[in-house]
């Protein structure tokens, strides 16, 4: 387990993740998006940020929060808007957090699948529409690892950037990690229902991910709300973030952001 320094600690990572909330909160006051619905359950929209006629890029982004009914897209809305102000298209995903899987891998496929289906009525360049990169905080990188380990191996080239993502979820329900959040999500342990975790664990899944999609894991070294050795030891590229935590990678005033960007735009 990584030190508990002050700039660190779960204490201090909970005041950061609850001003990216409210900031986020103000921008949707603001109606800094355009929303648009994938689906008829309240929470399956999804927010575009940036302009589309001037894009050099396309970023799908699925926040995180283990799963948790409490945790919605509020606090990934200040890094969408970073994205746009650097002249990227960012498609930022809301799903259903509520009623166990396979909702939120379901709506998640539903969201990624309606976003890219539009980008061209939406006024996206061929360019734009072709440098698509897909990632993920947290339960979003989770979400985003199984979704593209479903896909074929026929279709375009794209980029897969999880953040700090949860990759194994046999471990998590065994060790009762995120206060049992995961365990809640599956609604089982794998001895008494197998068939979700093998539908949805990244560890399990990640060799089914097709040739054509470029994987790069970025983990900081100082998370402590994931432990850096998922990402150690699961095999995709890894970039670590030293001395990052987990709200680094999503806090466009964290001095981290830069890497995100490289990260996710090169």
């Amino acid at each position: 387990m990584n030190d508990d320094s002050p700039s660190t600690s779960p204490t201090r990572q909970d005041e950061r993740f609850a001003a990216l909330g409210a900031a986020g909160s103000e921008l949707g006051s603001k109606r800094a998006a355009i929303r648009h619905d994938y689906g008829a359950e309240p929470d399956q929209f999804l927010e575009v940020y940036g302009d589309p006629g001037t894009a050099s890029a396309t970023v799908v982004l699925v926040h995180g929060g283990y799963f948790r009914d409490r945790t919605d897209l509020a606090h990934a809305r200040p890094m969408a808007a970073a994205l746009a102000e650097v002249g990227v298209l960012c498609v930022l995903i809301e799903y259903r957090r509520s009623g166990g899987q396979p909702d939120c891998s379901d709506d998640v496929t539903a969201a990624i699948e309606f976003a890219c289906d539009s980008l061209s009525e939406w006024g996206v360049s061929d360019r734009a529409r072709q440098d698509l990169i897909v990632t993920g905080h947290s339960a979003g990188g989770c979400l985003v690892l199984a979704w593209a380990s479903h896909l074929g191996e026929d279709g375009p080239e794209f980029r897969l950037r999880p953040l700090a993502p949860i990759t194994d979820l046999f471990r998590e329900v065994e060790d009762g990690l995120g206060e049992g959040a995961v365990l809640d999500y599956m609604g089982a342990p794998p001895e008494q229902d197998l068939a979700p975790y093998l539908r949805e664990d990244p560890r399990s899944r990640v060799l089914l991910i097709p040739a054509r999609v470029d994987l790069l894991t970025l983990h900081g070294d100082r998370d402590q709300t994931v432990d850096i050795d998922f990402s150690r030891t699961f095999p995709a590229r890894l970039t670590v973030a030293e001395g990052a935590d987990h709200a680094d990678l999503v806090d466009p005033e964290s001095p981290y952001f830069p890497l995100v960007l490289e990260t996710l735009l090169s």
